[in-house]
């Protein structure tokens, strides 16, 4: 109860207040001598007074021993974010040590527990989760790349373009003033699958243009792709803007997060990449796998020939 840093307003239950008041109004002595402990606190069980006791499972007593205690308190400190509530934690776990370590033999294994850790924890894991997830998925979506347009370069354009809508959108999470949270970890997973539809579509159409120069390859790609990637973005983003007329948070969140990936890609694939592309985008068999494997192929068919 004194400890303020940890207890708000003093709240403890104990069973041994309640016990210390019951033997007081039964006119017993407080306190009770250790022989007769066990015997007391049962009685005290048995009574009305200590029926929530047993009926919550705070105290347990088995053949004659007492084998648990449990006590309640009111921690300082509101559920939020790991940052948040990991030094409060560690205030408790250093709280509990002291105690074990200054107590009898019979009761050194206490320990504390909340809700609220387990939350931390989740949320720990999530966060963790989500940065693994998006490296993954940024590891992915260049393998997928190189596959479906044969170009290391054009990959390499669109994992940058990727990246910036990633980023443009964490920016845009942190401008709201929002925790990297459980919801906003959630969502970041699906954030890089969001990213990669529009940017996949340019480079593909691209490298498949029949155009000699990176103008007008650039010109073309955007002919046949600009409108349907537009039109795509609408539709995914009037599904999300949707989402902004309910009243749940999460939903809400939600809705900011997918509304600003769909504008964040469209400008990374419509402006930015396109214009990476007529500037210095690969012409003829410039960064072509095809050709660079074929190259490699006859290299080590001349080092093999002349050891011979």
């Amino acid at each position: 109860r004194s400890n303020t840093r940890l207890v708000r307003d003093g709240f403890v239950k104990c069973f041994i207040d309640d016990m210390r008041l019951w033997l007081e109004d039964n006119d017993r002595e407080f306190p009770v001598e250790s022989e007769s402990f066990v015997g007391t606190v049962q009685e005290f069980l048995d009574a009305p007074e200590g029926d929530s006791y047993v009926t919550k499972r705070l105290v347990g007593i088995w053949d004659q021993w007492l084998q648990y205690v449990s006590i309640r308190a009111i921690s300082q400190g509101t559920v939020g974010s790991y940052s948040e509530m990991h030094p409060l934690w560690r205030e408790w776990e250093d709280l509990m040590e002291e105690f074990n370590k200054n107590s009898p033999v019979g009761i050194k294994n206490g320990f504390e527990s909340s809700f609220s850790w387990q939350l931390m924890v989740t949320e720990r894991a999530l966060l963790r989760n989500a940065f693994e997830g998006m490296a993954i998925a940024g590891g992915v979506s260049l393998i997928v790349l190189l596959i479906s347009t044969g170009n290391y370069l054009v990959a390499l354009y669109a994992i940058f373009s990727i990246a910036g809508i990633v980023i443009s959108v964490l920016a845009l999470v942190y401008m709201l003033g929002w925790e990297f949270g459980m919801v906003i970890s959630m969502a970041v997973v699906m954030l890089i699958g969001f990213s990669v539809d529009y940017t996949v579509h340019v480079c593909h159409a691209y490298v498949e243009s029949i155009q000699e120069s990176r103008l007008e390859k650039t010109r073309e790609t955007l002919k046949k792709m600009g409108v349907s990637i537009f039109g795509g973005a609408i539709t995914t983003f009037g599904t999300g803007a949707v989402l902004f007329m309910t009243t749940l948070v999460f939903f809400i969140n939600f809705a900011w997060v997918i509304t600003g990936t769909i504008a964040f890609s469209l400008m990374w694939s419509l402006l930015f990449l396109p214009s990476v592309l007529m500037v210095i985008g690969p012409e003829g068999k410039a960064g072509n796998l095809q050709v660079i494997a074929s190259k490699v192929k006859d290299r080590f068919k001349k080092i093999a020939s002349s050891k011979k």
